[in-house]
């Protein structure tokens, strides 16, 4: 349990970040000795999301690529919530926030049944509460005055660096548990293309997923029906500027689109 002081701490801190994601401005960063601490950071990100008033419609799962993890300092991966109000469909154009750092190709699972009280003791048991999988865009970003992510607590505070979340249709595949496929992002503005694959997902986005169904668990937090479950980048995180357009590919399953 946190002090009263502490808890004062985190409920301004957190009203703080609710009101930038909402108006869309940047705010100076969050004291370090705040993001340093892991807990404290969940914290405020948990209460910061109850204060936005949104809706939620799933979860992100960040640092689960190495590369990822690596540029953040994270030793495992995190999670937050994934809102209505900033989710879109395929071929969409969105507006970019003052501090981007890129897109993430990603694939996300599509929740069929509520997991909560179920028993999960094994990858193979989550089969029967997916219904399918689509190719995703991420756009990640921060909404503190920094010049880059130093440490890992400054991306769990601020929503899990999520901004946005682009979806396409949900296709269904006999390999769900197994999903062994190359993916490709290309920029189409300037022609750079980006090659992934979804090992570089905790060796199998089922990894990630298996991950964050007990990581909400221990905090008796439900995974319900029709949430939709981004599992990590599997390419990295590819800068974007105002004017480009994106192709995702995640081959033998489908295609994503978005401009910005």
């Amino acid at each position: 349990m946190f002090s009263k002081k502490i808890f004062k701490k985190i409920n301004i801190l957190s009203s703080t970040l609710a009101n930038a994601r909402k108006r869309n401005i940047l705010i100076k960063p969050l004291p370090i000795d705040i993001s340093k601490n892991l807990d404290l950071a969940k914290q405020i990100r948990s209460f910061a999301e109850a204060k936005l008033e949104w809706h939620p419609i799933g979860f992100k799962i960040g640092a689960t690529n190495k590369k990822i993890m690596k540029l953040l300092k994270a030793k495992e991966p995190f999670y937050s919530y994934l809102f209505r109000e900033q989710t879109f469909s395929n071929k969409k154009k969105l507006s970019l926030t003052p501090k981007n750092l890129g897109v993430e190709l990603e694939i996300a699972y599509k929740i069929n049944k509520k997991i909560f009280d179920a028993k999960i003791d094994n990858k193979k048991q989550l089969k029967k509460y997916i219904r399918g999988v689509s190719p995703a865009i991420e756009l990640v970003g921060y909404r503190q005055k920094l010049k880059k992510i130093d440490f890992v607590g400054q991306a769990i505070v601020d929503f899990g660096l999520n901004i946005s979340f682009v979806k396409s249709k949900i296709y269904k595949t006999k390999n769900i548990l197994n999903l062994k496929l190359k993916t490709k992002l290309t920029n189409l503005k300037n022609k750079k293309t980006y090659l992934g694959h979804s090992n570089n997902v905790m060796g199998n986005p089922i990894n990630a997923l298996f991950w964050l169904v007990k990581e909400l668990k221990k905090k008796d937090i439900s995974l319900k029906k029709d949430f939709w479950v981004t599992t990590g980048s599997t390419t990295s995180i590819i800068p974007v500027k105002k004017g480009d357009s994106f192709l995702g590919e995640v081959f033998s399953i489908g295609k994503i689109n978005v401009s910005f």
